[in-house]
């Protein structure tokens, strides 16, 4: 039977990997300057600013992802990252060798999104503490 702190700690380890990955593939669109980002998005159809917006949102939500900051709204953005790419980078490639790296990353920020992960999670920990000041001053 799993009890509320294994399920706590599951849904820390997928927290912690999906902002890993979203982290390492922002850092990518990045590095060596966005430029050649921007230039990939343009010749498939994507406005080019879109490549900065992306890899804002896997950066930095990556990264507040891993510090429990914001899970579900960025997990939420994930998603739309991962729809978009689907639709666009990734159309017409088989699932194997493919996308199946972007569905799984799909299906873990909806997990995220739909449980959020309180465990070692910034929000949690404000949370709590505003809880615990409330519950003193009633």
């Amino acid at each position: 039977m799993m009890n509320n702190k294994s399920i706590e700690m599951g849904l820390f380890f997928l927290r912690i990997m999906i902002g890993l990955i979203f982290v390492m593939h922002g850092w990518s669109k990045f590095e060596g300057g966005i430029s050649g980002t921007v230039g990939f998005f343009e010749s498939i159809g994507i406005p080019g600013f879109m490549a900065s917006v992306v890899a804002i949102i896997e950066l930095a939500g990556g990264a507040a992802v891993i510090l429990g900051l914001g899970t579900r709204v960025f997990a939420a953005l994930f998603i739309a990252v991962m729809v978009g790419a689907l639709f666009t980078a990734k159309a017409g490639q088989p699932f194997l060798n493919g996308t199946e790296l972007d569905y799984m990353l799909m299906a873990g920020s909806l997990t995220l999104l739909l449980t959020g992960s309180r465990f070692l999670a910034v929000d949690y920990l404000f949370n709590r503490q505003g809880n615990a000041r409330q519950n003193v001053n009633a």
